[in-house]
């Protein structure tokens, strides 16, 4: 086993040079008593106060911190040794989420903004991941992979934070564009099921999305298409100038109001055989929409697989250290004298 396997942190071996310092310390601190106590006391005094040069006494309070500080630092490095094999369920599932940051997506209709409420629902889709590979897609004007496909959730929602409306390049919507960007960023397999959830308010510059949808259908890619935003009367889009000032996107001296498109998103949930959330303007739990069509969606989902694990064993450090650490405090550091009557 290399040293990688032994040590789930072997990055701790670094304060190591910790050891060696305080054996030199105890050493210069036992020099440093007994040369004050010559300078200040009778040598008769010195004889009855302190221990003799070769008493193991100090030498042996000594030993005890180093090896207490040695073992507590294996514990930090967290050694770990003995293989069992632990079993593990996966659904087998490849996801991409596809998140349009377009300028109407900054529409405030959903609270506390379309982009916004699309954030916080994907975390919520992620609770349900567990097994499955996820990636993130952001598309305006073009479309950009921010995070390829990964089981790494804790990288996935650092990257999900720093999302904004300047995460892809703006001039329009480009849904087909999004589309088919997750379609070449997964390769086909046949074990496990390709899903995409695309979360958009439907607005679509002439990237041909039914055409991207069959060419999602044919790969069986099933698509959840989810429509925010007011579908009947839209919002305006709020953007703030350079001094901080709120205005809202105008078009030939009129303001812009985005509504949602749902025809085109139920047509590409329709043409993969997936599902149209419409979320509009209220509450809903993705999460749990994604768990309930999947069960329907994926062929033979769950698979259980045996992974080679090893047994920690930091806690026998810690014992160990405090242990020693504790037997220094209990050893008296000098021996008692028998005391003489004058």
């Amino acid at each position: 086993m290399d040293r990688t396997n032994l040590f789930q942190h072997p990055d701790f071996f670094y304060l190591s040079w910790i050891v060696p310092l305080l054996v030199g310390l105890l050493i210069f601190a036992h020099r440093r008593r007994l040369a004050a106590a010559k300078r200040f006391v009778d040598p008769e005094m010195v004889k009855r106060l302190m221990p003799e040069p070769g008493e193991l006494r100090p030498w042996i309070k000594g030993a005890a911190v180093v090896l207490g500080v040695t073992c507590l630092l294996l514990a930090l490095a967290r050694p770990r040794w003995g293989v069992y094999f632990e079993k593990v369920s996966a659904r087998g599932v490849d996801l991409f989420v596809l998140l349009d940051v377009s300028r109407s997506m900054m529409a405030e209709d959903v609270a506390p903004n379309r982009l916004d409420r699309a954030k916080s629902d994907i975390l919520d889709l992620l609770k349900k991941l567990e097994g499955d590979r996820v990636g993130l897609i952001t598309f305006a004007g073009a479309a950009v992979v921010k995070v390829p496909l990964t089981s790494d959730q804790g990288f996935f929602r650092m990257v999900l934070a720093d999302v904004d409306s300047d995460s892809a390049p703006r001039g329009g919507t480009l849904i087909g564009d999004a589309i088919r960007k997750a379609i070449e960023s997964m390769k086909e397999a046949r074990d496990r099921d390709q899903v995409i959830v695309l979360i958009t308010d439907g607005e679509d510059h002439d990237s041909f999305p039914k055409e991207a949808a069959a060419q999602a259908a044919e790969r069986n890619v099933k698509i959840i298409s989810v429509g925010l935003g007011d579908a009947n009367e839209g919002s305006r889009i709020p953007v703030r100038d350079e001094q901080g000032n709120l205005r809202y996107v105008k078009h030939e001296n009129q303001e812009v109001w985005s509504c949602m498109d749902e025809r085109l998103l139920k047509e590409i949930a329709l043409t993969t055989k997936g599902a149209y959330v419409p979320a509009r303007t209220r509450a809903y739990d993705l999460g749990q929409i994604y768990e309930d069509h999947l069960a329907k969606l994926a062929r033979g989902e769950v698979r259980a697989e045996k992974r080679k694990r090893y047994r920690e064993r930091f806690q026998i450090f810690v014992c160990l250290g405090l242990g020693f650490l504790l037997l220094e405090m209990i050893i008296p550091r000098y021996r008692g004298k028998t005391a003489v009557s004058g």
